[in-house]
């Protein structure tokens, strides 16, 4: 009998099918499946609606669920607060739509899933070489995740961020608990937690409508705010990042950085402009 909870991972996904399959064939081989995928499009694109049922055929023990809305500006908090009413499980898993999760990243986040807990992972983010040879098929992401150690130097001359995040210790292993544990913030890549504790905060602030802080700095401070713990799951819960140009600037940063600090100051852990309204 198993002891850990039903899962539904959530993909953040803007047209990009081409990472999108990648992920999906690594969750598709995954050593404990997720229950529920479910990819929050913030669009509604001809290429995410022509892959869907591709990838219903081509991974039939995924129990794939599609939501999509319309394309007027990055509106990923409205389509993740979406996703979190949609989930059909209690346990959601948050992974952006350019990150591959090792073999046993799903086990690594359900067995140590705990109510009032939420658990934040790392992300190794790729360089453009090694990136471009598992889009042309040349390197297994698989191959890549189970074997790190032996492409070390391949990574190493890629320019590879965060590499020692590379390394993996599964959740069972008895130095697991030699890990460092507490955190005071949130990979917006890598998380998970109850459903239950997320309503709690009201889900994500819409009130960002760029990317960046609304997705994973504001989360950590408003849950913390409610007395819900932040948990490390690095090197338990793996996952690498696949390359692409940065998607935001400075500029950006600082209109986040000026919301955050309004409800910082208003000590707003549970945001006006989430799931419900006020």
């Amino acid at each position: 009998m198993k002891n850990y909870p039903l899962s539904t991972v959530v993909i953040s996904v803007y047209k990009d099918t081409k990472s999108l399959d990648i992920i999906l064939e690594a969750l598709s081989t995954q050593t404990i499946l997720p229950d529920e995928v479910l990819i929050s499009e913030d669009c509604d694109s001809k290429e995410m609606a022509e892959f869907i049922p591709q990838a219903r055929i081509k991974y039939p023990n995924l129990n794939i669920t599609h939501l999509f809305q319309e394309d007027i500006g990055w509106r990923k908090n409205i389509a993740l607060n979406r996703a979190i009413m949609a989930a059909r499980n209690e346990y959601l898993i948050f992974i952006d739509g350019d990150c591959v999760p090792f073999h046993n990243f799903v086990e690594n986040h359900v067995v140590q899933a705990q109510k009032g807990v939420v658990l934040s992972g790392k992300r190794v983010e790729l360089g453009p070489k090694i990136t471009q040879k598992i889009y042309d098929k040349k390197l297994k992401p698989s191959t890549l995740t189970n074997y790190y150690w032996f492409y070390l130097p391949q990574l190493f001359l890629d320019k590879t961020r965060h590499l020692e995040d590379m390394l993996h210790i599964s959740a069972k292993s008895f130095l697991a608990p030699r890990i460092k544990r507490h955190v005071r913030y949130i990979i917006g890549c890598n998380w998970s937690c109850y459903k239950e504790d997320i309503l709690k905060i009201n889900g994500f602030d819409e009130t960002y409508t760029l990317p960046s802080v609304g997705e994973d700095i504001d989360l950590g401070w408003r849950f913390r705010g409610v007395g819900i713990e932040l948990r490390s799951v690095k090197h338990n819960a793996n996952l690498v990042h696949l390359y692409h140009k940065k998607r935001f600037d400075s500029a950006t940063l600082g209109v986040n950085d000026a919301i955050l600090a309004k409800n910082l100051a208003a000590n707003k852990f549970f945001c006006e402009n989430g799931i419900i309204k006020s």
